[in-house]
């Protein structure tokens, strides 16, 4: 699995160039085939194939219903509108969101603000990437020292970012989507032949408890949450700056139209998964608890499987937690070089995106190995600030009045009080929206809209914006000058 990876990446190498628009976002230049396979290696994660089977082991099938449903959502969602962020970065010249945001409203203050926030808020990916790697791989059976597990992770992910940049992790994609189609598949059907059928496989969950767990979660505030969890992270989907990066290397707004249609294919594994959580509540002999749970998938398998398909499967989910690792630190190197630190020229920038790439993956591994709990508690809050941004795209879409400085100010806000609301547990408003079951993300991002909406009247713009919807896109447009200091904030 390892040496099929490291083949991929190095085929990537194949047509690559040296400009940094090849280098982040592929030149523009990928097929439908290739977007597909780059879009769904960074979305489905080693949470696909390890923390969703165990969350429906430790909580029942509801579990899975927003972690399908957000999905399910967003892909419709982005069939209409990311052809809209493809445009604006090609129009714009654009490799990041904080680029094509700051160049449409020619504001470097709303460009800064968003890229700190999608730095800040995924720093903790890295950390639960290698974490997962760790699992992964103690699934196997063999002892393994956590040091050199998350040393290989990290080490790997540099190495395929070193070689073609975003190239790297899409065609490292193609031998980890087979492995976690194939395993998905494979441990889904071995657990209902081992069970004695669908029905018996059920039957046997529910007289374990299942049955009554999944029930009683899906009422009430539980069913709020879970409602208002699958709209909110639709909405923020594509504002990822991994997912980004994916949706503005296509080759035209066409291509990204063909891929949505087929994106929901790739859903066909969760039935075979929760066919394999609910198959382990009955089949595994010991009871897993908290943390243990995410172990379910491959002890499962162990247990089901040959010791070599086995292997295929824990490779396939080191593979999830290494090519999403690529995605995010790839982002976060392009965020800074390009965003963050100023007038870096582009002919400079690929040796900035890299050497943030090694601090970001080396702080990745440190926290890992000295603090393993220190920001995995915060991994949670990288939707929740992120999506915060959407408010902005929106903007762009639809060409609303509104100034960028208050686009700015609603980030923050938003990004704030969902910090606040997410550190203040016990506080009397994050009670009264855990008794509620709203989503605190979701929260932050409606008060978002309505601070935003109010400066609409209280601060009117001083001039409008065009959306992209009204543009003409066979019009040909000069690419704008970089925000100076007189921007709007």
């Amino acid at each position: 699995m390892l040496l099929l990876a490291l083949g991929a990446g190095v085929l990537s190498r194949r047509g690559s160039k040296k400009e940094i628009s090849d280098y982040l976002v592929g030149g523009r230049s990928f097929g439908p085939v290739l977007v597909f396979i780059l879009g769904a290696g960074e979305a489905y994660s080693i949470g696909t194939l390890i923390g969703f089977p165990g969350g429906v082991y430790a909580h029942g099938a509801s579990y899975g219903v927003w972690f399908i449903g957000y999905i399910l959502l967003a892909y419709p969602i982005g069939y209409f509108f990311a052809p809209y962020l493809w445009r604006a970065g090609k129009r714009y010249n654009a490799m990041t969101l904080p680029d094509v945001a700051g160049r449409h409203f020619r504001s470097r203050g709303l460009e800064l603000t968003i890229a700190i926030a999608s730095v800040v808020f995924l720093i903790p990916w890295g950390q639960l990437q290698l974490a997962g790697l760790q699992v992964a791989l103690s699934g196997l059976g063999i002892t393994i020292n956590p040091t050199v597990a998350v040393f290989v992770g990290a080490a790997l992910a540099l190495l395929f970012l070193l070689l073609s940049g975003v190239r790297a992790p899409a065609f490292v994609s193609y031998v980890k989507d087979a492995a976690l189609l194939l395993g998905a598949i494979l441990i889904g059907l071995a657990a209902t032949a081992k069970s004695g059928g669908i029905t018996k496989l059920f039957a046997d969950a529910a007289s374990h408890g299942a049955g009554q767990a999944s029930q009683s979660t899906v009422t009430g505030s539980s069913l709020t949450f879970v409602l208002t969890t699958i709209v909110f992270q639709s909405l923020g989907f594509f504002v990822f700056p991994f997912i980004v990066q994916a949706v503005l290397s296509a080759k035209s707004e066409a291509t990204l139209k063909r891929v949505a249609r087929f994106n929901p294919l790739y859903m066909l594994m969760y039935p075979f998964l929760v066919a394999a959580a609910f198959g382990a509540i009955s089949l595994l002999p010991n009871k897993l608890e908290g943390a243990e749970s995410n172990e379910v998938l491959l002890q499962l398998s162990r247990l089901v499987l040959p010791d070599w398909l086995t292997g295929v499967v824990a490779g396939g989910a080191a593979l999830c937690a290494i090519v999403v690792l690529c995605g995010s630190a790839l982002g976060i190197g392009s965020i800074v070089s390009r965003n963050i630190v100023p007038g870096i020229p582009e002919s400079r920038q690929r040796v900035w995106v890299r050497g943030v790439i090694v601090a970001y993956l080396g702080l990745s591994l440190i926290l890992t190995l000295a603090a393993p709990q220190l920001l995995l508690t915060l991994v949670n809050t990288a939707y929740y600030g992120v999506t915060q941004a959407v408010v902005v795209f929106a903007t762009m879409i639809f060409g609303w009045k509104l100034r960028p400085a208050a686009l700015a100010m609603g980030v923050v806000l938003g990004d704030v009080v969902v910090l606040w609301l997410y550190l203040d547990t016990h506080g009397t408003v994050s009670m009264w929206l855990a008794d509620q079951g709203i989503n605190i993300g979701a929260a932050a991002l409606v008060l978002n809209v309505v601070f935003v909406s109010a400066t609409r009247v209280m601060w009117p713009p001083v001039e409008a914006v065009s959306g992209l919807r009204a543009e003409n896109r066979s019009a040909p447009v000069p690419y704008p000058a970089a925000p100076t200091a007189k921007a709007d904030i």
